[in-house]
């Protein structure tokens, strides 16, 4: 049973152009039910809305980065004091062109880094294609610094290719990152030319955006359905105009990450740290803000990037003791996905191409804790409710009979269809029309979690779930469902 009270009072509003007229109106012109869906469309005027792409990508929540370059080559021998976990160079080693040409990863499998993608819930995974180095990871004629110049397969080997069969074998969605701000084969160091270069040779700018045009022409052409191109660092379109066109030419429709600036409409954003936490309030329009502002032109929603090992992105020796335990990643989920931002969770094979054994061990318990959080649900809707004309509304989720509570966790999910426009909420559990338990947030966007207790932690009883929210620079706003998960006991779902 759902039941609305609609409550009328002023919001603060941006310049915007002018929504239909409600179909049902109150004689004082006020909107009675403002159900503005189909052509209307919730008359979210003037705010930044996501593109069809975006709101699939929001669905996905999970992903993966498969961290594996030339960077797991950063030992040498055991114990080097040269080496660096990171990018190599920080210690004074890089891999040298022979050592590259002599590597034979005999353990690679990449259905072994899609299972692990899959493991923890990933709905798409993301290929370190290039990073930094210049190593390609596929078969580039752009030069011969790449896997198939490796002792790999004997030689010709495309771990791309192989990359993509896995993830069209597991129903995964294949995606991949490129570098275009370092480039040591060049010897590019954050777009300025002139550096040390593996290749023999200095690359001049145009040199290199030529290069890097080249690469994403063959990365954008040689592998159909990639879904989301991943810039690291972000793209300068300045510096690489030839590169963008490449992108906005072949892959019109595929999300950017980090294409700050770019008016393609199909951006994801970095949201400033690497710690698994989306700051709130969480915005899915920015100007360029990691954190996002409501009030902005472009939807660019957040990708939240953190490691299973702190803090690795490549695999390293000996880092077992940094790996995060089950409860450290349970947390990154809820403070990513129920904060309306994708996870994007590493995985880091070794030299070998083989992910350890531990790491996957975390994986597969990182998506069971999950699973166990979420596989009593209390109560589900999934109706409509929508925002009167000229204030807030409060809608009423009547539970079908009281229920017994001592912990729970409460998912909103905001109609984005045509942009944010829940500002202040408040979500509360009542019986009898008195409040149990209750938060107060800013922004739900696509999927919010909330945690609802009774002090001490003491059960309770409550036969509705309650929302109360207001319009934020729009004319109307609506939930496009709620579920309340039982969440008592399962202190032990992580481990």
């Amino acid at each position: 049973k759902l039941q609305f009270l609609y409550l009328i009072g002023g919001t603060q509003r941006r310049a915007r152009r002018a929504c239909p007229p409600s179909p049902l109106m109150t004689p004082t012109g006020r909107a009675a039910v403002a159900l503005c869906l189909g052509a209307q469309a919730l008359c979210a005027a003037g705010l930044a809305v996501p593109s069809k792409e975006q709101l699939e990508w929001h669905h996905w929540q999970v992903g993966a980065m498969i961290t594996w370059n030339l960077q797991s080559l950063c030992v040498p021998s055991a114990g080097d004091p040269r080496a660096s976990s990171q990018r190599c160079q920080k210690l004074g080693w890089v891999p040298t062109v022979d050592a590259a040409r002599a590597w034979n990863p005999s353990r690679l499998d990449t259905d072994q880094w899609v299972e692990a993608a899959v493991a923890f819930g990933a709905q798409y995974v993301v290929l370190v294609a290039d990073h930094m180095t210049g190593f390609a990871l596929w078969d580039t004629q752009a030069h011969n610094f790449s896997m198939a110049h490796t002792a790999w397969r004997g030689g010709g080997g495309d771990v791309v290719k192989e990359f993509a069969a896995s993830c069209k074998k597991y129903g995964v969605r294949p995606a991949v990152f490129y570098s275009t701000h370092y480039n040591w084969w060049a010897g590019v160091s954050n777009y300025v030319p002139g550096w040390p270069a593996l290749g023999g040779r200095q690359y001049t700018a145009a040199e290199f955006d030529e290069l890097a045009a080249a690469q994403l022409t063959e990365l954008l052409t040689s592998y159909a359905g990639l879904v989301e191109v991943w810039f690291d660092g972000g793209m300068q379109v300045d510096r690489t105009p030839k590169a963008r066109a490449v992108v906005e030419r072949l892959a019109p429709r595929a999300l950017c990450h980090s294409c700050q600036g770019w008016d393609h409409g199909h951006g994801v954003r970095w949201m400033g740290n690497e710690e698994g936490v989306m700051p709130l309030p969480s915005w899915g329009a920015s100007t360029g803000d990691p954190k996002g502002d409501p009030r902005a032109a472009i939807y660019q929603p957040p990708s939240v990037d953190t490691v299973l090992s702190e803090h690795y992105w490549f695999w390293y020796p000996g880092i077992e003791e940094h790996r995060k335990t089950t409860h450290e990643l349970v947390s990154n989920y809820l403070t990513s996905v129920g904060r309306s931002a994708n996870l994007m969770l590493n995985i880091a094979p070794d030299d070998t191409g083989a992910v350890p054994e531990g790491d996957m061990r975390a994986y597969h318990a990182l998506g069971a804790a999950v699973r166990c959080l979420f596989n009593d649900t209390l109560f589900a809707s999934s109706a409509a409710a929508p925002l009167a004309a000229e204030g807030g509304y409060q809608a009423t989720y009547t539970f079908p009979s009281p229920l017994s509570l001592r912990n729970v966790s409460v998912a909103l999910r905001e109609d984005i269809r045509q942009g944010q426009a829940v500002g202040g909420y408040t979500v509360a559990l009542v019986a009898g029309g008195a409040p149990v338990a209750a938060y107060n947030g800013t922004g739900i966007g696509y999927h919010r979690l909330v945690n609802l207790a009774a002090p001490g932690g003491a059960p309770f009883r409550a036969d509705a779930l309650v929302v109360t929210a207001r319009a934020l620079f729009a004319d109307a706003a609506a939930l496009a469902g709620v579920a309340v998960y039982d969440w008592a006991g399962k202190e032990e779902c992580d481990g």
